[in-house]
């Protein structure tokens, strides 16, 4: 059976700026819990400003059952609620929601790539940014997810989510372990190219002067999360 890494984007905040560490752990416990007696790995994979990125490698017959339970675990610990109450049943009635990208797993232990995006006043060009990202990764041949689009996008198990959602999610699955360090710098490189952009360390507050947009990058390895700022940083020396 085939076999999807999934990323869920949201907002759950009550501020614009950053998120609550304790809500966080208390939806990480039990995402990990809940999902694990279905053979489910899954956890929060990306924090970026007041954003934060939930990613599964999931069996295909368990893609709705996985987007469920996140789904009623992120409303029982929400603390603010504009994103989740932006996805209906009604694609014409979805406004700005949840962030979701799918792509299929490449490798027996679910290795990826998750880039995550938030915006202060940046929402007028984000999209261009993660577009950018799933081009590298498709030019190269991998397989890739992004939550960007022109349209309401179904997210199986929960509804739709708005065309409008602002904070986008890139997946990209790899096969080997040596893909990650080419891939991760070519996207860091590239993104240099942007004006009003900045990489960050994974629970970074948005300190930037806006509009602007920051971005972290993870690496998912078999239900593990290594968050790649140090790794790039160390490696091209900034």
């Amino acid at each position: 059976m085939k076999k999807y890494i999934i990323s869920i984007g949201v907002d759950i905040s009550d501020n614009d700026v950053k998120t609550n560490p304790k809500v966080n752990e208390l939806v990480n416990r039990e995402v990990k819990e809940k999902l694990s007696k279905l053979g489910i790995k899954s956890c929060i994979s990306n924090i970026t400003g007041d954003d934060i990125v939930i990613t599964s490698f999931v069996p295909e017959n368990l893609i709705e059952e996985n987007n469920r339970i996140i789904f009623e675990i992120l409303n029982k610990y929400a603390e603010g609620f504009d994103d989740l109450k932006g996805i209906s049943k009604d694609k014409d009635k979805a406004g700005e929601g949840l962030s979701y990208a799918i792509a299929e797993s490449a490798s027996e232990y679910g290795d990826a790539l998750i880039i995550a995006f938030d915006t202060y006043g940046g929402e007028s060009f984000v999209d261009e940014m993660a577009l950018f990202v799933k081009e590298i990764g498709e030019k190269f041949g991998y397989d890739v997810g992004c939550s960007v689009s022109n349209e309401p996008i179904k997210i199986p198990g929960i509804g739709y989510t708005g065309a409008e959602s602002d904070d986008p999610v890139v997946v990209i699955t790899v096969e080997e372990l040596e893909d990650i360090p080419k891939l991760a710098c070519l996207i860091y490189g590239g993104l240099l190219s942007f004006d009003k952009i900045c990489f960050v360390k994974n629970g970074e507050e948005i300190n930037i002067i806006p509009p602007g947009v920051i971005y972290t990058m993870s690496a998912f390895l078999n239900g593990n999360v290594i968050d790649l700022y140090e790794g790039i940083r160390k490696r091209v020396k900034f």
